[in-house]
């Protein structure tokens, strides 16, 4: 079937009729939670329409194709956020009120699920300037409420522009964390209703500000700070190339959608030395990801090295993860779709290394609340949610300098264990 030309009439004229209208919102419900489950790729348009009992001719009634029914997936969503947003913007409430309602109407088990916007490297102009102007709208839109909460008094003085892409962010997260939870039953009112705490009060129990940050050295992770003259070294400097080059285009296309002869276009070479030095994709995918859990053990490991306490180590630990994500030349894989494609074998070093990375995460958090440094929320809770504030990091969203990526790093750090709440006056402490 060809392609049609998207227009802003198609868009914002879907079928009219009731009946018509109802099941091309199914879709789009059922659409989104295969995205959020399996990724694009290992969604099959088929098998939506036979859960729908719709016929295939019947579902190309409602999209072209697969890129189509993306496009319309995150756009939904998107407008979804806006909506909300903008309604509970209007309820004449305080301004952290009005995030617990927009958090709460979005994530809703009544709501529509909204798909997280993991693939969205792989839409086409000008669909892809659509999304990203609609999802910058709903920043900005956010960004512009916590300004006034600001001037009322109400909310901290912060960078309103990063807190409003970390709450963002947790909506987003939520409906992917049982993929990477899937041993343990979520209670999802209960999630949400901890993301409207810790978007208010952070984790922390001293909620005051840090003078002066612990920078952690990330410099054993940068590739090309060291030049490799050994065979081996200069073998294993041509893999991390291949690994750092190809998970930054998974973070920013999706696994599933990018080929490997786009990685290799995007280094200059040919598959042939993909498969040589590292494997077929599959092999690709499972080495990106133990590569992404490798960057964050060692950054948890130097954080036990340092003199600190169990939380001025978890907040160290933050500010090197998003230093680490927005850095092109360290580029971890995020989080995203994907999963569901690796092999059983690749799965279970995953998810042990994975289950490495939570038991030190949980140590560190039961240790700071003895020492009464964290709040006494649920660790458990709060580890299915901690991917969340950061996870946008690795998106196309904005272009960064190193100077503004420390600066993104610290808000975000500080949106973690402060929160939105205002601080008292002159509240500031050392370190």
């Amino acid at each position: 079937m060809g392609r049609r030309t998207v227009s802003e009439d198609d868009l914002a004229r879907p079928p009219e009729a009731p009946p018509l209208r109802a099941r091309f919102e199914a879709l789009l419900d059922e659409a989104a939670r295969q995205f959020n489950d399996h990724g694009v790729l290992l969604t099959s348009l088929p098998d939506i329409a036979d859960g729908l009992e719709l016929s295939r001719a019947a579902l190309y009634y409602y999209v072209d194709d697969r890129e189509d029914l993306v496009f319309k997936v995150y756009r939904r969503s998107v407008e979804v956020l806006a909506r909300n947003l903008e309604a509970s913007a209007q309820t004449g409430q305080t301004v952290l009120e009005s995030i617990n309602a927009f958090v709460a109407a979005t994530l809703s088990p009544a709501a529509p699920e909204i798909a997280a916007l993991n693939e969205i490297g792989l839409l086409r102009e000008p669909e892809r300037a659509t999304i990203l102007a609609l999802h910058a709208g709903v920043i900005a839109r956010l960004g512009g409420i916590l300004e006034g909460g600001i001037r009322a008094g109400e909310i901290r003085r912060c960078d309103t522009d990063v807190a409003a892409r970390c709450i963002v962010s947790m909506v987003y997260w939520l409906p992917l964390a049982h993929r990477w939870r899937a041993w343990q039953a979520l209670d999802r009112q209960r999630l949400i209703a901890l993301i409207c705490d810790l978007v208010a009060n952070g984790v922390a129990a001293d909620r005051r500000e840090i003078r002066s940050p612990v920078r952690m050295d990330l410099t054993p992770l940068r590739a090309g700070e060291t030049v490799a003259l050994d065979p081996a070294g200069l073998r294993e400097a041509r893999r991390e190339t291949i690994l750092r080059t190809a998970s930054r285009l998974f973070d920013a296309k999706g696994i599933d959608t990018t080929s490997l002869e786009e990685i290799a276009a995007a280094l200059g070479t040919s598959t042939r030395t993909l498969y040589r030095n590292v494997g077929d994709k599959p092999s690709i995918v499972k080495a990106c990801y133990e590569r992404a859990f490798r960057i964050a053990l060692y950054i948890s490991d130097a954080a036990g090295l340092l003199d600190l306490s169990a939380a001025e180590a978890l907040d160290a630990q933050q500010r090197a993860h998003a230093i680490a994500q927005q850095d092109p030349a360290i580029a971890p894989l995020r989080h995203g779709s994907g999963l569901d494609a690796l092999a059983p074998d690749a799965r279970a070093v995953v998810d042990d290394m994975a289950d490495q990375l939570t038991v030190a995460a949980r140590t560190r958090i039961h240790q700071a609340q003895a020492e009464n440094e964290i709040r006494r929320l649920d660790a458990e809770e709060f580890l299915v949610l901690a991917t969340g504030p950061s996870a946008w990091l690795a998106k196309p969203f904005i272009e960064t300098t190193p100077q503004r990526r420390i600066e993104i790093a610290d808000a975000v750090a500080d949106f973690v264990r402060l929160g939105l709440t205002a601080l008292d006056a002159g509240s500031e402490r050392g370190r």
